[in-house]
């Protein structure tokens, strides 16, 4: 293995801990659709005072990785808080949206003449949810000849408007990216036993209309995320590009890895 010495940083407001001087543990889940990721952390023995620097409401973000190669894993939005004790020991628990959640938020009747593309739609609605658009690519720029009506939820008008141009549509560390998982300019990265790639990918084909593809696991890699190219090498799979549509960052007692999972081109 080429990673030596984990490092964990949590900034929220004035406050910063590292895992240095505090047990750490964390869940950060990452996907390719419009409903935030709920992440956990656990911090053991804060002080009160620290404690209440982690308020509902605040930008929380999580730096991790190795030395020489940490970044962000996690950017978002605290959405509870609990302390617990157990003997000597306080755990604080705390749960961060990745984005705000902005699932209820609807439009009537928006009307969009005959011959609009779908670009001018997304454009409208994203600024109507008032979130930031990190890349913005179609697949196809998908025409409505008979017009086109927004009503409801905007997520789902997102949502339907992206798959009609064959595009994915999802939100990530606070900003919404529409592009297809497998098109962008995105640079590989090269994984391998060598490279931090733990025991064997596994094989899973959903069928005919579904994707195939591998579930994997590395150690700990914080560029690894929604859309990322992996250019895997391991004893069955040689020189395979995968992109991947999920997984989690974790970080507990024992392990300090990324579990995703990569489908073929």
């Amino acid at each position: 293995m080429v990673n030596f010495g984990r490092i964990v940083e949590i900034q929220s407001g004035s406050k910063s801990l590292s895992n240095k001087d505090f047990t750490i543990e964390f869940t950060v889940p990452f996907d390719n659709d419009l409903l935030p990721n709920e992440s956990e952390i656990k911090i053991y023995n804060l002080t009160d005072d620290t404690i209440k620097a982690f308020d509902v409401g605040n930008k929380l973000v999580i730096n991790a990785g190795y030395t020489d190669n940490v970044g962000m894993i996690l950017q978002g939005i605290i959405s509870n808080k609990v302390t617990q004790y157990s003997g000597v020991d306080k755990t604080t628990t705390i749960h961060v949206l990745d984005a705000e959640n902005r699932d209820k938020s609807e439009v009537k009747d928006i009307a969009f003449a005959k011959g609009t593309p779908a670009s001018k739609i997304l454009d409208q609605m994203t600024s109507e949810l008032g979130i930031q658009v990190a890349q913005f690519f179609l697949n196809e720029d998908f025409v409505y000849e008979e017009g086109y009506t927004a009503t409801g939820k905007i997520t789902d008008i997102i949502k339907k408007i992206a798959a009609d141009c064959g595009t994915s549509a999802y939100v990530n560390k606070g900003q919404m990216y529409i592009r297809n998982l497998r098109i962008g300019n995105d640079a590989a990265i090269a994984l391998s036993a060598e490279t931090g790639l733990i025991g064997q990918p596994e094989s899973f084909d959903e069928g005919e209309y579904g994707f195939t593809g591998l579930r994997l696991k590395s150690q700990l890699q914080h560029r690894i995320t929604t859309a990322t190219v992996i250019k895997l090498n391991s004893k069955r799979h040689q020189d395979a590009t995968l992109h991947i549509r999920k997984g989690v960052h974790r970080c507990t007692g024992s392990d300090f890895v990324t579990e995703m999972e990569g489908i073929y081109p």
